[in-house]
């Protein structure tokens, strides 16, 4: 079992879990990715920095495609929010197996400058004062934006009501 306060100097012992899209398709819709963090199986790693409670280890696998996590070395994520490698999650989605992917949207508080241009739009018919339609899906206003890299160049759009969690990558073990 993993210990309170780990130490730089001694090998810890994390759950090693898999998060591989073979298992999806053995899986119904509400159960998929549900005992992922059932694992029998933990890895012994000897981290250079004490690293954050509640961790666990997923081996990277040929599908993965970054040059950050390459084929074969172990991703540690944190199940304690906190600050992550290259902005890199692994992320819990409702009634869909769990992906690793790189969070490509961040928010910014309403009022700060953050360097973002405004955006004009151009009148539609949808924007009639009187309209009771909007042009935007009301479930995109809050939605997170990752790039999966099992699907190169593909951009995921979740709404953030569908994400059950979202773990930081905290140590990479090559």
């Amino acid at each position: 079992m993993q210990k309170k306060s780990m130490k730089n100097d001694s090998r810890i012992s994390i759950p090693l879990v898999s998060f591989s899209s073979s298992l999806e398709s053995r899986q119904p819709g509400a159960e998929r990715g549900k005992n992922v963090f059932l694992s029998n199986s933990y890895i012994r790693i000897s981290p250079p920095m004490e690293l954050p409670d509640s961790c666990y280890g997923v081996r990277m696998e040929d599908d993965c495609h970054t040059p950050f996590l390459p084929p074969g070395c172990l991703a540690v994520f944190s199940k304690t929010d906190g600050t992550a490698l290259e902005n890199i999650y692994a992320v819990g989605v409702q009634e869909e197996f769990p992906f690793l992917g790189k969070w490509m949207q961040k928010e910014i508080p309403e009022g700060s400058a953050g360097g973002r241009r405004k955006v004009f739009m151009v009148p539609t018919p949808m924007h009639v004062p009187d309209s009771r339609i909007s042009p935007i899906a009301p479930s995109l206003h809050h939605a997170l934006l990752f790039k999966d890299f099992v699907s190169p160049g593909k951009l995921r759009v979740i709404p953030a009501s569908k994400i059950l969690w979202k773990h930081p990558l905290v140590y990479v073990q090559k």
